[in-house]
């Protein structure tokens, strides 16, 4: 290669490197940009534009959805105010929706639509957690029905980190029955400080049933601190805290002779009380419990055969009279227990279900007879008694007044404790709510706290 070529290269070569220098590198420094999750182009990394990969921001392939586990619940609070409540679980383990929006919509009983209330919630990676909405007013109409959406579609981010471990212990419930209250104790057993917990308590009755629901909040929690928290109802519960552990199958028999109208027989006294005690007698069982109705005087009618719900039973025992056009009208107990036995024998007393008599008479035993035997009245109901004990049926006698036999009424009740005595019909209420003490075994309220530990320090 002669000089003045390789003098030629020097200057071609020079020129390329002022070329990359002053041109291509600045090009690269002030037009380049290297791939981001926030460029709106899936590069990189990415599974999708701007997520997966090493974005922080997941793919919705990537995503379960919240599953609901159960349908959301309204609550009545009082006034016209009612509380709802939906209920999910996140499957995704390090997944998680900073705000999410949503609404509620209720609805009456008969599917016209009341009021909605919208709102922001923070889904939490890996838990169950609730949404939660107080004091919606709805004025004079009676929502009965809820449905919950999440109004857009849900951001989900990654988080890896460690998870504060919060631990819920001394649940317990505190007047049910008046204004209803809620105790616990958290503690954060973690080393670090915890901000921003959220809390909601569930009320479960005995039969599994949400029947109630309530928020509080925290600001922060102290590492390894414990601390008391508190829910609050204004009013009882819509539904019983406390309901019975197994149903039961109930035979009420009434005393209809003469003597039940001694004090009036306009309305007929004391037959109409003792009727309207039954009544509520009835009213205190469960929905699960079967119920019959069985009225007796010379003879015993049954009439309400065992089933469920009280309508049938309360229509029946308003229709109990005197049937002064018969004759007199004596009092007899040994058809009134094998009516109540034959109905218990029945195909509609249920397998496996305890069956329970529950006797009220306002005088002694006059019917059936027997030549030579003044005891016979007597004498055949304790053997139709000692027969339905014998096949595990409890038997409860209530003797109304004065005019009675006691020792025979306690020995016709399964035990001596099984008989009440009832000096007036006013004392009837009081003595059949023990009875329904006694034949329920209850099965206590189960309390539920979810706790929700927001990161993003955003109170919804």
């Amino acid at each position: 290669m002669d000089w003045a070529t390789k003098r030629q290269l020097q200057y071609i070569g020079i020129a390329f490197f002022v070329v990359i220098i002053f041109v291509v590198v600045p090009f690269f420094i002030f037009i380049y940009k290297a791939p981001t999750c926030f460029d709106g182009v899936k590069n990189g990394e990415e599974t999708g534009v701007d997520c997966g990969g090493a974005c922080k921001l997941l793919c919705t392939a990537q995503i379960a959805e919240p599953i609901s586990r159960w349908d959301p619940r309204v609550f009545a609070v009082g006034n016209g105010a009612y509380s709802v409540l939906a209920y999910f679980e996140n499957p995704n383990a390090a997944a998680e929706v900073t705000k999410a929006p949503y609404s509620f919509k209720l609805y009456d009983a008969q599917g016209v639509f009341i009021t909605e209330r919208t709102g922001f919630t923070f889904i939490p990676r890996g838990v169950k957690f609730a949404v939660f909405e107080p004091n919606i007013n709805t004025g004079e109409r009676v929502p009965t029905r809820a449905t919950f959406e999440f109004t857009a579609p849900l951001t989900w981010v990654r988080n890896t980190a460690a998870s504060p471990n919060l631990s819920l212990t001394n649940k317990a419930l505190l007047y049910a029955s008046t204004t209803p209250r809620v105790e616990a104790s958290i503690t954060n057993t973690t080393l670090d400080r915890v901000k921003n917990v959220d809390l909601i308590s569930i009320v479960y009755d005995g039969a599994g049933n949400a029947i109630g629901a309530s928020r509080t909040y925290l600001e922060a929690l102290e590492a390894e601190a414990k601390q008391n928290i508190v829910f609050t109802w204004p009013a009882p519960f819509a539904t019983k805290a406390e309901v019975c552990s197994e149903p039961v199958d109930i035979v009420l028999a009434i005393d209809r002779s003469g003597s039940m109208a001694a004090f009036g027989k306009d309305p007929p006294q004391p037959l109409t009380d003792v009727k309207n005690a039954g009544i509520f007698f009835i009213n205190q069982l469960s929905e699960n419990d079967y119920a019959s109705l069985v009225s007796f005087s010379t003879t015993a009618t049954n009439d309400s055969p065992l089933a469920s719900g009280v309508k049938t039973i309360v229509d029946a025992a308003d229709k109990i009279a005197i049937k002064f056009n018969e004759g007199i009208q004596q009092t007899n107990i040994h058809d009134a227990l094998v009516a109540s036995q034959n109905e218990l024998a029945s195909s509609r007393h249920r397998d496996g279900v305890p069956g329970i008599v529950v006797l009220l008479t306002d005088g002694v035993a006059t019917v059936p007879v027997k030549a030579k035997d003044s005891r016979y009245p007597e004498t055949s109901a304790m053997e139709v008694a000692k027969d339905i004990k014998a096949q595990g049926i409890r038997i409860f006698t209530i003797g109304l007044g004065k005019d009675l036999n006691v020792q025979f009424l306690k020995d016709v009740a399964t035990s001596p404790s099984d008989f009440y005595s009832a000096p007036s019909a006013k004392d009837l209420t009081g003595i059949y709510t023990q009875i329904a003490t006694k034949i329920c075994k209850k099965k206590p309220a189960a309390i539920e706290i979810i706790p929700r530990i927001n990161p993003y320090s955003i109170v919804f």
